[in-house]
């Protein structure tokens, strides 16, 4: 009972104490001009201060939306870019043949991940896009700045991903320099650095050269960066294998971009057809 008597004393001092300043500030405005100058000038500074304060904080909190919709505009940036490219190379193959209109080859769908692990042997990501998104089993998954992994499964409103960062997730991946491509599979080390396997022994190439995706996994556009080449180890003296410093630093992944081939059932029944007819040779 005492604090509570204590608490309303105070509470009533300090109300008492504002009403008396408000009083003394009106009576000082009201004797001098420049002293009310001064006073206006004041409160309209802390009110201004108190207004980008809260303005400041009303623009974090669309950081989210922002960042949703800079996405979208990429993903459709991307697509531009894809039938621009497809564009320029019926133009270069073209005589005086009539060309279809080009479209882009892949659509990308932007997603936030959810959860992701990058300290064991099979990492994997989980997006915040499934099934209801168009998402499929097998469908690639990137960023700007290199290859993330596939989707492993989907539910209706998230997916499942097998991160680059996983001893069985394998890609095939390409050097810039002499477009020589080989199988890109993590060692389980580094979650900086991956290894390019497969680069035959006669291949000219350096540290700094430039990986980027083949585009004959089918799931990935080709051309996507994957890192540089920092190591190189020649193994049975036939084939190097290349250790790639990462463009894309995972553990600090939260956007992606999730990407559809529209093609790929076509691709996948001729490849379906060679498998069916090779079967049945002797």
């Amino acid at each position: 009972m005492k604090g509570r008597n204590q608490y309303i004393l105070h509470l009533v001092n300090l109300l008492v104490f504002i009403l008396l300043e408000a009083a003394a500030l009106w009576l000082i405005s009201g004797n001098s001009v420049v002293q009310r100058s001064d006073i206006v000038n004041s409160i309209s500074s802390v009110t201004n201060t108190l207004s980008s304060g809260f303005g400041n904080i009303s623009g974090y909190f669309r950081l989210g939306k922002v960042n949703r919709t800079l996405a979208d505009e990429n993903a459709s940036l991307r697509q531009e870019n894809d039938m621009l490219r497809i564009a320029l190379g019926n133009l270069a193959a073209a005589d005086s043949l009539t060309m279809p209109p080009a479209s882009p080859l892949f659509d990308y769908i932007p997603a936030q991940i959810v959860s992701n692990s990058t300290d064991r042997l099979h990492n994997i990501l989980i997006i915040d896009k499934g099934r209801s998104d168009g998402i499929k089993e097998d469908m690639g998954v990137i960023t700007y700045r290199g290859l993330v992994g596939y989707v492993l499964s989907t539910s209706e409103h998230y997916s499942k991903v097998s991160s680059l960062l996983d001893i069985d997730n394998m890609a095939s991946a390409t050097l810039s320099r002499t477009n020589t491509f080989g199988v890109l599979r993590w060692n389980g080390q580094s979650a900086r650095r991956t290894i390019l396997h497969d680069i035959p022994v006669h291949t000219v190439f350096e540290e700094g050269d430039t990986v980027v995706s083949s585009g004959y996994s089918l799931i990935y556009p080709p051309g996507i960066p994957v890192g540089t080449v920092v190591r190189h180890e020649l193994r049975d003296g036939v084939n190097y294998d290349l250790t790639i410093e990462l463009f894309e630093e995972f553990p600090r992944l939260r956007q992606v971009y999730v990407v559809s081939r529209r093609d790929i059932h076509e691709i996948e029944a001729l490849t379906d057809e060679g498998a069916e007819q090779g079967g049945d040779r002797p």
